[in-house]
């Protein structure tokens, strides 16, 4: 039996009160923005419906967060809004379009962000505070149907409405815009059917509540998504790993960030771990071949060619070269990275990051969060060759052994747990020669 949940991004479009009352099962969440689709709470088996999402004041989804969705089993469907552009833009990657907003996209009647935006309140229940121009399309149609507008005039009246921006354009804007371009009749009309119902020509939310009703049949079906026609894993580029990590290191107490950095910082041990993550992680081979050891692995994939040359011992090449991004929501190379985390260590670490808090709290006069500038750049290599034992003219190496892609990277970990490191004596070496 299926039992996958059916979450719907919604704002302006339709308040979550209704969709609540309508669909008791289903989990409304805000407007769509940038990392929602990486949140553990979607799982294979689940429907997102995107009716509307952020874009002015707070980054959207990006395209490939869709395809991250999708990728990971989630029925991705997008209508009415801001969703039904992003169904007709990835349709052909297995996202799904519903709703007449999204057939006006598919037959290029509308083709911008433009026909759906509108203005609202900056938090729940977001009430519109302008009519799209979706709406007012909807509303041209029944005008002609009420023998009030000829067919062939609606793209001209539709023209003159979309002439006005659209935080703008307000009921009693359109009435004037209307009358403005000679058609005081439609005016009179419009006015009178929206008086006597509001969501007489709500076409965004006719939309959204048949996209709701489509996407819990799809839970019930059991239907899982995937991604299509992508070329492969082609769309899975770096940029797409360091968005989700970054939602993934915030996860648990002290944040799963954070102990990596610890253990990237003052593991000794953790160049092995960083060196059998590469092994285990990048090592392929051919079907039917032998896997070998990185270096076989990597001329394969990418040409002894690319590599520094000449290619001697794997010391010489392999932690100069590579630093791939790991993926921090893939529990088995997470269990890889902090394969030298001893039990003590997850304390330590919410320890620290109290004390810097308390530190830096105490110097401003006010609350401070887990990313403290706390000592400079040159203070911290002078602290990274202590720890280390390194000279400052190994310091680069030191940090591509330990996965950390550059000094600045390193200092930038450092920061949040140097207060405790120093009250715990880690800084007590001398500075190599």
């Amino acid at each position: 039996m299926a039992t996958g949940t059916v979450h719907v991004y919604v704002g302006p479009t339709c308040s979550a009160g209704e969709l609540r009352r309508r669909f008791p099962d289903v989990v409304v969440h805000p407007p769509a923005s940038h990392g929602d689709f990486f949140s553990a709470d979607l799982v294979s088996g689940d429907a997102a419906v995107v009716v509307d999402g952020y874009y002015h004041h707070r980054l959207g989804l990006r395209h490939k967060e869709y395809l991250h969705a999708l990728d990971r089993g989630v029925n991705v469907v997008g209508a009415a809004s801001i969703g039904a552009l992003r169904a007709r833009e990835l349709s052909a990657f297995g996202m799904r379009g519903c709703g007449t907003v999204y057939e006006l996209y598919r037959a290029g009647v509308f083709d911008g962000d433009d026909a759906v935006a509108v203005a609202h309140e900056d938090s729940a229940p977001y009430t519109s505070l302008s009519v799209p121009l979706v709406n007012l399309y909807a509303a041209a149609q029944a005008a002609c149907a009420a023998e009030v507008l000829r067919s062939e005039d609606v793209g001209e009246v539709i023209a003159a409405l979309r002439s006005e921006y659209y935080p703008l354009r307000t009921e009693a804007r359109v009435a004037h815009i209307l009358r403005r371009a000679g058609r005081p009749e439609l005016a009179d009309w419009y006015e009178e059917q929206t008086a006597g119902d509001p969501h007489v020509f709500d076409q965004k939310r006719r939309d959204c509540l048949a996209a709701v009703e489509a996407a819990r049949h799809l839970v019930a079906d059991g239907a899982v998504g995937q991604v299509t026609g992508a070329g492969g894993a082609d769309w899975k580029t770096v940029f797409l790993r360091v968005w989700s990590n970054a939602f993934a290191e915030r996860t648990g107490d002290p944040p799963l960030g954070r102990r990596l950095a610890y253990q990237q910082i003052f593991s000794s041990g953790y160049p092995r771990a960083w060196e059998r993550y590469l092994d285990e992680t990048y090592r392929r081979a051919p079907a039917g071949e032998a896997v070998g050891d990185l270096e076989d692995s990597l001329s394969r994939q990418i040409g002894v060619a690319r590599f520094p040359q000449p290619v001697t011992h794997k010391e010489d090449w392999l932690f100069d070269f590579v630093c791939p991004v790991p993926d921090l929501s893939d529990p088995r190379e997470v269990e890889l990275l902090l394969s030298t985390e001893e039990p003590g260590d997850v304390e330590t670490v919410a320890r620290y990051l109290r004390q810097v808090r308390e530190f830096t709290g105490r110097a401003t006069g006010s609350a401070v969060g887990d990313d403290p500038e706390v000592l400079s750049g040159e203070a911290g290599k002078v602290l990274l060759c202590h720890l280390w034992e390194v000279p400052p003219g190994k310091l680069v190496r030191e940090c591509r052994r330990r996965g950390i892609p550059n000094v600045r990277t390193a200092v930038d970990l450092l920061q949040p747990f140097v207060v405790g490191a120093i009250k715990d004596g880690k800084y007590t070496r001398v500075v190599p020669a």
